[in-house]
């Protein structure tokens, strides 16, 4: 498995129906294009508990965070480079995104955590 995350902080000035669309199209996209295996998204729930960001002087919290699985890293190349993608992010990321933050990752089993309190 290969997984690549992306965390997306919103323009202060997007356009909230531009942002219901990116939404909306979201899952057509990762529906679309096989070599996704499994994707999550979804928006910032400001849950709280995060007093360190001030005191610290952290950025404040991204919008978004999405999180997308393949069987390898060419499949990750493949989707990111597809004409598919590339039209995405073109209608619909560049009109709202002020920032992102990517990884792209193996995750290794032996760094895996377990449950707490089992």
């Amino acid at each position: 498995m290969f997984r690549h995350m992306a965390i997306l902080k919103f323009k202060p000035d997007a356009d909230p129906d531009a942002i219901r669309r990116y939404f909306e199209n979201f899952p057509k996209l990762a529906t679309s294009l096989p070599v996704i295996r499994k994707w999550y998204i979804g928006r910032n729930e400001g849950a709280g508990g995060e007093s360190h960001v001030g005191r610290h002087n952290f950025r404040p919290n991204y919008n978004v965070g999405l999180v997308l699985e393949f069987d390898d890293a060419q499949g990750y190349r493949d989707y990111a480079e597809s004409p598919e993608h590339q039209k995405f992010f073109e209608e619909f990321c560049t009109p709202i995104l002020s920032e992102r933050v990517v990884v792209q990752f193996n995750p290794r089993a032996d760094w895996a955590g377990g449950t707490h309190g089992a």
